[in-house]
C-alpha cells in the first residue's frame, strides 16, 4: 500500500515538473515571439544590419582585390542589390554624411549608420586578418593592401584627388538612392560610379605612390581606417576624413540640383527616401 501510494506521488510530482518545463517553454517562446514583433517594429534595426552586411562585403572586397576598381564595383553592385531595398545601401560613413546634410536621412538614423559602417569594416579587416594568421603565411591584410606613405609636399594633390573622386561618386550613390526601389538599377548605377570614381582618384594619385601593392584612393574613411590610412596626422585624417565628408555633401548637393532642373522635379517618391517621400 505505502508503494503505492510513493508510486502515485513520483507520478505526480514528474507530472507537475513536465507542467512547470511546458508552461516555462510556452513563455519562452512567447518572449521570443514578442522580440520578433518588436524588432520588425523597428526597421531602423534592419537598416542598420543592412548596413553592416553591406559594408562588411565591400571592405573585405577591396582588400582582397587589391582595391582594384572593377572588382571592387561588381563587389558594390553585389552588395547594393542584397541591402539596398533596406537601407539605400550607404556603406560609406562618407555617403551618410551626404545623405544626412541634405535631409535624406535623421540625425539618429545616420549616426547608427555610421557606427555599423565602422564596425562593418572592423569586423572584416578582423576575419581577413585571423584567415591569414591562421593560413602560415608570414603577410597580413595591412601588408597585402594598404594605404601609401603620403609624399611630402604633395599632401593637397592626394587631399583634391579624393575630394574629386568622392564627389562624383556621391552623386552616383545619391542617384543610385533615389532608385532604391528598383535595386537593379540602383545597383548598376552605384558601381558605375564607384568604378569611374576610383579610376580618376587612382589615376591622379599613381605617380605620387612610394610603394607597389598601395593605394592612395578609398572614398570610404571606414575603409581607409582598416587599411592603415588613418592616422593621429594631420594629413592623413584629412586627407581619408575630411576630404570624402565634403565630397559626400557636395556631390549628394550636385545631385539634388540636377535633380531639381528636371522636369516634374518636385518630388519623386519612387525610390526616393528624403523627408518629402516619408
Amino acid at each position: 500500500m505505502a508503494d503505492k501510494k510513493a508510486s502515485s506521488s513520483s507520478k505526480k510530482s514528474a507530472a507537475k515538473t513536465s507542467t512547470v518545463k511546458a508552461t516555462s517553454s510556452v513563455k519562452a517562446l512567447a518572449s521570443v515571439k514578442a522580440l520578433g514583433k518588436t524588432i520588425n517594429s523597428m526597421p531602423i534595426v534592419g537598416a542598420v544590419v543592412a548596413e553592416f552586411l553591406g559594408t562588411f562585403i565591400i571592405t573585405a572586397s577591396f582588400l582582397e582585390m587589391q582595391g582594384n576598381p572593377l572588382f571592387f564595383a561588381f563587389a558594390l553592385v553585389g552588395a547594393v542589390l542584397v541591402v539596398g531595398g533596406v537601407s539605400g545601401a550607404h556603406l560609406n560613413p562618407a555617403m551618410t554624411i551626404g545623405a544626412w546634410a541634405t535631409k535624406k536621412i535623421s540625425s539618429v538614423n545616420a549616426l547608427f549608420y555610421i557606427l555599423a559602417q565602422v564596425l562593418g569594416a572592423v569586423v572584416a579587416w578582423l576575419v581577413l586578418n585571423a584567415f591569414l594568421q591562421n593560413s602560415g603565411m608570414s603577410t597580413t591584410t595591412s601588408s597585402l593592401f594598404h594605404a601609401a606613405t603620403i609624399t611630402g609636399g604633395k599632401e593637397w594633390y592626394v587631399f583634391f584627388a579624393e575630394l574629386l573622386a568622392t564627389t562624383i561618386f556621391a552623386v552616383g550613390v545619391a542617384t543610385a538612392i533615389r532608385l532604391r526601389r528598383n535595386k537593379v538599377n540602383a545597383a548598376f548605377v552605384a558601381g558605375f560610379a564607384v568604378l569611374t570614381a576610383l579610376y580618376i582618384g587612382m589615376s591622379i594619385t599613381t605617380t605620387l605612390l612610394t610603394q607597389s601593392g598601395t593605394n592612395l584612393t578609398f572614398l570610404n574613411p571606414a575603409i581607409a581606417a582598416v587599411a592603415n590610412g588613418l592616422s593621429w596626422n594631420m594629413w592623413p585624417i584629412a586627407i581619408f576624413v575630411l576630404a570624402p565628408v565634403l565630397g559626400g555633401i557636395i556631390g549628394f548637393a550636385i545631385q539634388d540640383y540636377l535633380y531639381s532642373q528636371s522636369e516634374g522635379a518636385s518630388c519623386d517618391c519612387d525610390g526616393c527616401s528624403c523627408d518629402c517621400c516619408k
